[in-house]
């Protein structure tokens, strides 16, 4: 299997054809396109974990995590709920509204029958603040330079093979385009690596434990907290769908989408920059023995496929045995940056004993899209895919 996906690239790499989307005309952009109107339901809103800490103003509650519950106003028919984790340097309202005033994953989930649960992670949006006994890792957010290059027009760049195949935004993608411009009015500063893993850990197996046994459906940086849930709390989670999970085994390629080629060492635990419960047990991340696998590889001479580091063959990989009792769909899109190398983590999943679907979209018919494909044109066929999945993985 790690072979197979190792080679996941051979059928990725596609048509030849570059496609560039035409500019939007003046008077477009956000008010452009189709509008639905949003799944009726009802609202409500609270908080999950946090710590109080001692300051020169007296005892403050921090770290603490904003939920947003929704409820379809005609009663829910599912039988259990949908966590949705938001991605790096945006909040949970990416799942609400699309930039080109279409309907989100929010809403189609909620048409379905479920309820659903919205996240804002911690330090992000209206989660509490990043507290002083902490030190922050991304506090800056990105510059709208970065945003074009990988989620909405790396088409235009070209960095990397796949690029040329990104059809589906549904703006040039662009500095200056109106709905370029909403989505990205909607970034801001992220606080990742072993504070935020501690802190959401706790915060998500909070969460499940108030309303029982749930599915994540997690995007990008917030597939780590989705992982930690899982294995912190396993029996609360049913399900895990990952959306181009962030999570590259002892590294991070997150610079490949300007040219980058090299990992940068990260995540110590193999998935995760804190301790996993893995069998036979480790004391320390040294005992988890590396390995790399495959080659880095280009067409047409631009990076088009990542080799990977997993654990060695020998000795055996150890396992990770609360993780494994839960069931994972990974898809990736056919034109985001991480169709170089998600299928490092789907490896890295399956050598340690975790069931996983992996999902190249074109492959069930879906194209052109890139890492944001729940804001893109053709989000609801994805949302279809992955709620197919989970009416027949969830009982």
């Amino acid at each position: 299997m790690i072979k197979k996906l190792l080679l996941f690239a051979a059928f990725a790499l596609g048509s030849r054809a570059a496609t560039v989307l035409p500019s939007v005309s003046p008077g477009e952009g956000a008010t452009a396109g189709i509008v639905r109107p949003d799944a009726a339901y009802a609202r409500r809103v609270f908080y999950v974990g946090g710590d109080y800490n001692n300051t020169a103003t007296g005892t403050v509650l921090q770290n603490q995590i904003y939920i947003e519950q929704l409820t379809p106003a005609a009663g829910k028919t599912q039988p259990h709920p949908i966590i949705m984790l938001h991605g790096g340097d945006i909040s949970g309202i990416v799942w609400l509204n699309k930039p080109d005033n279409g309907t989100g994953w929010a809403s189609f989930f909620l048409n379905q029958g479920y309820e659903v649960f919205l996240v804002d992670e911690w330090s992000v949006g209206r989660s509490g603040p990043e507290s002083t006994a902490y030190t922050s890792t991304d506090g800056s957010g990105i510059g709208y330079e970065i945003a074009e290059v990988a989620f909405s027009a790396p088409q235009l760049y070209n960095k990397y093979y796949q690029a040329r195949f990104h059809t589906q935004w549904p703006g040039n993608g662009t500095y200056g385009d109106p709905i370029f411009d909403d989505y990205f009015s909607k970034f801001g500063p992220i606080t990742i690596g072993p504070q935020a893993e501690t802190i959401m850990r706790a915060a998500m197996c909070d969460l499940l434990r108030r309303i029982g046994p749930a599915t994540f459906i997690a995007h990008s940086i917030g597939d780590q907290y989705a992982l930690l849930a899982s294995d912190e709390c396993p029996d609360l989670v049913l399900a895990h769908v990952a959306v181009e999970g962030d999570q590259t085994p002892f590294g991070s390629y997150d610079n490949a989408a300007n040219g980058a080629n090299t990992s940068i060492p990260y995540r110590p635990y193999g998935i995760a920059n804190t301790p996993l419960n893995y069998n036979p047990p480790i004391t320390n991340a040294r005992q988890l023995v590396q390995a790399t696998v495959g080659t880095t590889t280009y067409t047409d001479g631009l990076l088009s496929n990542f080799s990977c580091v997993l654990q060695a063959e020998t000795p055996a990989p150890r396992q990770l045995t609360n993780i494994a009792k839960v069931p994972q769909l990974f898809i990736v899109s056919e034109a985001s940056i991480h169709i170089t190398y998600d299928h490092c983590q789907v490896s890295y999943l399956q050598q340690a004993g975790v069931n996983v679907t992996f999902t190249h979209l074109p492959g069930v018919g879906i194209k052109g899209n890139g890492h944001y494909m729940m804001l893109e044109k053709n989000s609801d066929d994805i949302a279809s895919y992955v709620n197919g999945w989970i009416q027949k993985t969830v009982k």
